[in-house]
Formats: C-alpha cells, sequence, structure tokens
C-alpha cells in the first residue's frame, strides 16, 4: 500500500470520526427538539459549554476518562461508540468502492441508518427527517444504477427502466406492506400495532435502495438478529413476572422453528410422509403458539417490547457490503 493510499485511508476514518460526532448530536438534539446546527454542544448534567478541545471525536473521551472536566458526571459510552462506528462504515465503504458516487450515496444513506439508529435505541422513535428522504434517494439511486449492479432494462409502458429500478420500487411495496400486515396483525389480536409507524418506513426505505429480494434476506437477518438479543432477555422477563403462557407459547415457537428444519431434513432423505406430517405438526404447534403470543401481548408489552429498527439497519448494513453472498443462494 502507498503513501497516499494510506494517508486517504487515514483521512476517511477521521471524517467518519468527525460525521459520527455530528450524528451524535442531531441524535440527542432531535429527541430533545433543540437545534443541532448553530448551538454549541453543552454538558447534559451541568449545562457547561464544551470547548472545541474536550470535542474531539473519540480523542477526548479518552482523554476525559468518559467524564466532565468540569462537574465529573459521566458521559454516556454512546458518543465514541457511534463516532467509531461512523468511522469504521465510512472507512469500509471506501475500501470496496473508492472515490465514487455510490461511495457518497452511501455515506449519505449510512449517516441517517446511524441516527435513526441511536434515536430508536433511545427512546423508540424513528424521526421521518431521517428515514424518509432515503426513500426517493434509494430510487435515485437505483434508477440511474449508481450502484452498478443492473444487468438488463424492462419494458413498461413502453418506456424502458434499469432492472434494479424496478426491484426497488417492488423493495418499497414489500417493505411497507410486510410491516403494516404484521403490525396490524398484532392490533387485532392484542389492541396494540406491532410495530411502529418508522418501521414501516425504514423497511419501504431499505427496499428502495437494495431491492426486493435482498431486503427478503434483510427481513429474515433482523428476525434472526432480533431472536438472538431478545428471546434470553424476553424470556427472562416472561419468568420473572410469572407469564408463563407466553412462556410455554414462546418454547412451543422454537419447537415449531426446529420440526421445520427436522421436516427439511426427512425430505431430503426422500421420507416424504414423514416430513408431511413434522411439517404438519409445526405449523399446528407454531400457530397456535403465535396465537398466545398475540392474544396476551397487551398483558405482555411492558417487558417484550424491543425496537426493531437496529436489527433492521445491522441487517441492511450487512447486505450493503455482502449482499452477492447473501442472494445468491435465494432460489428465485
Amino acid at each position: 500500500m502507498s503513501g497516499i493510499e494510506i494517508y486517504l485511508y487515514v483521512l476517511i476514518f477521521v471524517i467518519g470520526l468527525v460525521v459520527g460526532s455530528f450524528l451524535n448530536v442531531v441524535a440527542v438534539r432531535l429527541l430533545k427538539e433543540e437545534d443541532f446546527i448553530a448551538e454549541r454542544s453543552k454538558c447534559p448534567k451541568c449545562g457547561e459549554k464544551i470547548a472545541w478541545y474536550d470535542n474531539i471525536p473519540l480523542l477526548s473521551y479518552v482523554l476525559l476518562k468518559g467524564k466532565c472536566r468540569h462537574c465529573k458526571a459521566g458521559i454516556s459510552i454512546q458518543y465514541p461508540l457511534a463516532e467509531l462506528v461512523t468511522a469504521i462504515l465510512f472507512t469500509a465503504i471506501y475500501y470496496y468502492w473508492g472515490l465514487s458516487l455510490k461511495s457518497v450515496f452511501l455515506g449519505v444513506l449510512t449517516a441517517n441508518l446511524i441516527v435513526l439508529t441511536l434515536t430508536d435505541l433511545k427512546e423508540q422513535v424513528i424521526f421521518d427527517m431521517n428515514s424518509m428522504p432515503l426513500i426517493p434517494l434509494g430510487l435515485v439511486y437505483n434508477f440511474f444504477d449508481i450502484g452498478g449492479t443492473s444487468q438488463e432494462t424492462v419494458k413498461f409502458l413502453g418506456i424502458s427502466f434499469n432492472e434494479v429500478f424496478i426491484s426497488a420500487l417492488l423493495g418499497i411495496l414489500l417493505g411497507a406492506i410486510f410491516f403494516e400486515f404484521f403490525s396490524r396483525l398484532g392490533y387485532v389480536f392484542s389492541g396494540e400495532y406491532a410495530f411502529g409507524g418508522g418501521d414501516t418506513i425504514l423497511g419501504a426505505a431499505l427496499g428502495a435502495w437494495f431491492g426486493w429480494k435482498a431486503l427478503i434476506i434483510i427481513l429474515a437477518l433482523s428476525l434472526l438478529l432480533q431472536m438472538v438479543v431478545g428471546i434470553p432477555v424476553i424470556f427472562h422477563n416472561f419468568y420473572k413476572n410469572k407469564e408463563f403462557k407466553s412462556l410455554y407459547a414462546m418454547l412451543g415457537l422454537l419447537v415449531s422453528l426446529i420440526l421445520a428444519f427436522i421436516g427439511r431434513f426427512f425430505t431430503y432423505s426422500g421420507e416424504i410422509l414423514i416430513s408431511i406430517l413434522i411439517i404438519i405438526m409445526s405449523f399446528a404447534i407454531g400457530g397456535v403458539s403465535v396465537y398466545v403470543i398475540f392474544s396476551r401481548m397487551r398483558e405482555t408489552q411492558n417487558y417484550t417490547f424491543m425496537p426493531f429498527g437496529p436489527p433492521l439497519v445491522i441487517a441492511g448494513f450487512i447486505i450493503m457490503f455482502f449482499n452477492d453472498k447473501f442472494t445468491f443462494y435465494l432460489p428465485f
């Protein structure tokens, strides 16, 4: 690697740190309904203005040992983490796509996804100003095939469109329909929406950027991530609050998933009848479990609700960098 290449990597990383610092400010002040452009940063505890030398991304946190210089109150680990993650993602974008228009677009997408992740984690809120613009931006990105992935054109009403643009339009529909359907299904059973409106917009936005096929992978990955992180927490809360019906229903849902994999094994082994019986059993157990979970949602929502934006965003970043490795296995 030449000296100029090393310099560019360091420069992009530093820019990522600076942008990450600004994204922290945007997220925090959006939640407080404060100006995030002109107003200087201040300590949330003592209100003292933060000097420029105490506001250097990552470095100031380390030098101050995570404490305010004036009141010695602890500074949230969110600040250096968001700065570091932004810097790593910006550097990864440069590594894969260099100084290109694609990198600029993906950088804008990354910045917005980080802000809405921070607000969703802190207050379970996704602001429209972060999510809504991503839909038209994603359509522009794919209409002009800035990603350079379109392999053919599709004619509609005599007009030729890039294949990826049509996929993006279908991705918006799929993302919106998926979250709206399951959100309202939760309302039917429990009187509470299973997902927030921000999740619907975010799902549509990811569909606009990555297309409907990649969105299927994103949804599957995000559900898996939510299960890996959330299920142990939910199980603990069910047991702690003696919500045994929901606990058994969650266990039943896991059993149904295991049975589904076992059924596929017997299919490959040529035992079709056994496979059909196991799959029917899986659907029966899973259906009953889902019904119990939804019917008890009103009583259990206080200790089962977890924001879905962060796993969606993580899955989106996975697809951003490794799309080909995942969509290669899709049968369509």
